[in-house]
């Protein structure tokens, strides 16, 4: 029988004493950290994983819960074509009930510029031999039920698939404990320590951690951390608004993006639904920040972004009044963020979803959530080994594709602690790119 955990289950002992020295310590419990700590665990390397909250309290239970090759980033298409390979294991070697389904990825098109940017990304599909195709209407009604509207075409992926994010990262954490990883939460780390140009410890809320390697897996408060060292990153996190469904008549077995929409259909009829891949900015002096890397694709993908002066730029104003917090509380800062959903998100894709499926027309949102995306300038993750501090590990930016990659990219950081290097080239998500004039354009920011 699979096991499953309540969301933001709280997984760690309460008796386990504190350590003074560790082999691997993973800063954040969110996906990434999770599942590193469980293949670390799996070879034979016990880490310590710490959270300034709680585990996967943030964005790694939020997303939509795409599984997808699809549709990415050229650089990420391979590291997702392995990744694929470990989610169909997963749920039988995690014994979890993850609501895994391998229904595909649908992208439907009603209007030119989709349809040619469509075509053009099977350029990316057939470089990699996945097995992404272009449909019709015909085809497509094969995949969708009671779909109406104008459709010039799609895309589709059939290995691609979805889960429930509420479960993932817990099952990553149970497993890993059970193989002997420890989990602190609140307890975040406040800097790395260094000499030599090591990594030698981090400094955390509750002692000193004396180790030689770190994985910074912090989301969108990774640059923060980084900010300790030197280290530049230029991160800024987003705010994304999803809403869930009651249980309605089967449409799809399929994730879907189109007409405005992105669905994903559980296995209970429930539709949880986005948008479209609209999200919004809440304005702070902070956004000034790396601000020449991420204006020119701000202005040209512009219909995307909402941006509001609201309550998180008095916030931002205050803190910033000297005194008003320490350095280390500024790295931990804020340590538990409740992010809003955009309530005009839900009627305008309730009125969408019911024009484009008639039989869904007892659709109403009974649940909606938000949750901060940490973005990249070039929508990719850092996946590195910090030049500044030799055995400290980078693992963040996902721009929004960080749950898919959470199984993948966790077993790669494990493969660079134990074996010296990751089994997959990730050259192309080095840090430096910022900053050696060879970061790409990308073809979304979201």
């Amino acid at each position: 029988m699979t096991t499953t955990y309540p969301l933001h289950a709280n997984l760690s002992p309460a008796d386990t004493p504190f350590p003074d020295q560790a082999d691997v310590v993973i800063a954040a419990a969110g996906i990434m950290g999770c599942a590193a700590a469980y293949y670390l665990a799996r070879r034979g390397v016990k880490a310590v994983v710490l959270d300034k909250s709680r585990i996967a309290g943030q964005q790694s239970t939020r997303a939509w819960g795409f599984v997808r090759q699809q549709g990415r980033e050229a650089a990420e298409v391979p590291l997702m074509m392995a990744g694929m390979r470990i989610w169909e294991q997963l749920e039988r070697e995690l014994d979890f009930d993850l609501e895994w389904r391998q229904g595909g990825c649908l992208y439907v098109a009603n209007n030119e510029e989709d349809w040619t940017s469509f075509q053009q990304w099977m350029d990316v599909a057939k470089q990699y031999g996945l097995d992404t195709r272009v449909l019709d209407r015909a085809q497509i009604d094969q995949h969708v039920r009671g779909m109406q509207g104008k459709v010039l075409g799609g895309l589709y992926t059939p290995t691609d698939g979805q889960a429930e994010p509420r479960s993932r990262a817990a099952a990553f954490a149970a497993r890993a404990i059970e193989a002997g990883a420890r989990f602190f939460e609140g307890s975040g780390v406040v800097r790395s320590k260094r000499a030599a140009g090591a990594v030698t410890g981090v400094v955390t809320e509750r002692g000193t951690i004396r180790t030689r390697q770190v994985i910074c897996a912090a989301g969108a408060s990774s640059w923060r951390l980084l900010d300790t060292l030197g280290i530049v990153l230029p991160q800024q996190a987003v705010r994304g608004t999803c809403m869930r469904t009651n249980p309605l008549p089967a449409i799809t077995a399929s994730t879907f993006w189109g007409h405005g929409l992105g669905i994903r259909q559980r296995a209970n009829g429930a539709i949880n639904l986005a948008d479209d891949m609209q999200v919004d900015v809440d304005m702070t002096f902070g956004h000034f920040r790396a601000l020449k890397w991420f204006l020119p694709e701000l202005w040209a993908q512009r219909e995307k972004f909402s941006f509001h002066l609201n309550g998180a730029f008095v916030r931002d104003l205050r803190e910033r009044v000297p005194g008003f917090l320490s350095a280390d509380e500024r790295v931990l800062h804020p340590r538990d963020p409740n992010p809003q959903p955009n309530r005009a998100h839900a009627p305008r894709a309730l009125q969408k979803l019911r024009a484009l499926f008639p039989a869904l027309k007892d659709a109403q949102v009974v649940e909606s959530w938000a949750g901060l995306i940490d973005v990249l300038p070039d929508g990719i993750p850092v996946l590195d080994v910090a030049a500044q501090a030799q055995g400290l590990l980078v693992a963040t930016g996902f721009c929004g594709h960080g749950f898919a990659m959470g199984p993948v990219v966790g077993r790669l950081m494990a493969e660079w602690i134990v074996d010296g290097q990751p089994s997959i080239d990730l050259s192309a998500f080095r840090l430096q790119r910022f900053f050696d004039g060879t970061m790409q354009r990308p073809r979304s920011m979201l």
